[in-house]
């Protein structure tokens, strides 16, 4: 795996509780986050917090050695079936809680790249020294993200997609960018221990949340609706699961609902593992575009003429979102009788039935 570790600077190196953590800044098109890189030293290679996945068309995410959701794909991949496991407290929660000191160690003006930055370096910290993230040896990104269906916070430097949930056609960004779709924001997923998430009715990335929504009358809730009134409310946490096309929610709960009670924009930071594209380049390509900008006019625009060097002649490797995931132990029969368990302790078995009748033929899978 490719290391950080030549481009740092010396103050990009930080340590927590003997932890080395590689890491730099992205700068391209402006600024897009953090870059880290971790080794088997920093965390474990098989984190509590894990996307089991079985065939066919099963998932389970774990976190902290037990089952917070079942899901499976629908017949011709038309939803996404969740039902929900053992929801989490804050006493097996991905990173510590904030403290106060936390907030008073941010100097920077909510939405700048400093405040971005120090809020990333901080969830890096607390989620390699928790051990109860999905963090594992390899490339990560940290970085602000937008939202479809809630207002967001902006960042500095923020570059419009040229497409639905990427960057790169209109930019010269090579760093994959998405987000979530939370046209049902305050639905299912808070309340329900069943329930569908229809890609033809609220689309692909949802949020997915690991625990119940707190009560609006919440000591917690209600200090975090203080700080987003100050505009000072700290981002949430989002990990992207690519097997189900959801953004889990990490850390951020209550910080979410205070931000939509009292109407301001979320603070949005995702965390995803990263792997690279191989770049072939083409000679004939190239030379179209020497004699392509040969003819161009002094009008043209610098950026036009660099663009269309930087597609014919870069050969770096792309960045691409990357999503983890370990094979169940005990394959489908494990996670039908975990299902058919837990349907009949919340009391839904006759609904069991018709996801089991969906699921079918079972003999296809493989044990």
């Amino acid at each position: 795996m490719e290391s950080c570790a030549p481009d740092l600077r010396p103050d990009e190196v930080r340590c927590y509780d003997a932890t080395m953590l590689r890491w730099r800044d992205v700068d391209e098109a402006g600024w897009q986050g953090c870059e880290f890189t971790l080794t088997g030293d920093d965390v474990e290679r098989s984190p509590q917090w894990c996307v089991d996945v079985v065939y066919p068309r099963r998932f389970r995410v774990t976190a902290g050695g037990a089952a917070r959701w079942w899901a499976w794909w629908g017949p011709w991949m038309s939803h996404v079936g969740l039902l929900r496991g053992d929801a989490m407290t804050r006493d097996d929660a991905v990173v510590r809680p904030i403290t106060a000191d936390d907030l008073r160690d941010v100097v920077d003006a909510p939405g700048t790249v400093g405040w971005w930055r120090v809020w990333s370096r901080w969830f890096i910290d607390a989620m390699v020294a928790s051990r109860r993230s999905p963090l594992r040896p390899g490339r990560w990104w940290m970085t602000p993200v937008g939202c479809v269906g809630v207002p967001s916070l902006s960042f500095v430097h923020q570059i419009l997609p040229g497409r639905a949930f990427r960057l790169g056609a209109a930019t010269s960004s090579r760093y994959q960018r998405i987000r979530p779709n939370l046209s049902r924001a305050d639905g299912d997923p808070w309340n329900a221990d069943l329930f569908d998430e229809s890609l033809g009715g609220t689309g692909s990335y949802a949020l997915l949340p690991l625990r119940r929504a707190s009560p609006p009358e919440s000591g917690r809730v209600k200090a975090w609706r203080k700080r987003a009134r100050d505009g000072t409310l700290p981002p949430v946490l989002v990990h992207y699961v690519e097997g189900l096309t959801m953004f889990v929610l990490l850390d951020g709960h209550d910080r979410y609902a205070a931000a939509r009670a009292e109407g301001v924009p979320v603070p949005w930071l995702l965390v995803s593992a990263l792997s690279s594209w191989t770049v072939t380049l083409d000679a004939a390509t190239q030379a179209g575009v020497v004699r392509q900008v040969e003819r161009m006019t002094p009008a043209t625009p610098v950026g036009t003429i660099n663009a269309l060097y930087a597609a014919a002649f870069d050969d770096r490797p792309i960045p691409c979102l990357a999503s983890r995931g370990r094979v169940l132990q005990g394959g489908v029969h494990r996670w039908d009788d975990e299902v058919t368990r837990r349907l009949s302790t919340l009391g839904l078995a006759e609904q069991g039935e018709g996801l089991f009748a969906e699921l079918a033929p079972r003999e296809t899978a493989t044990p």
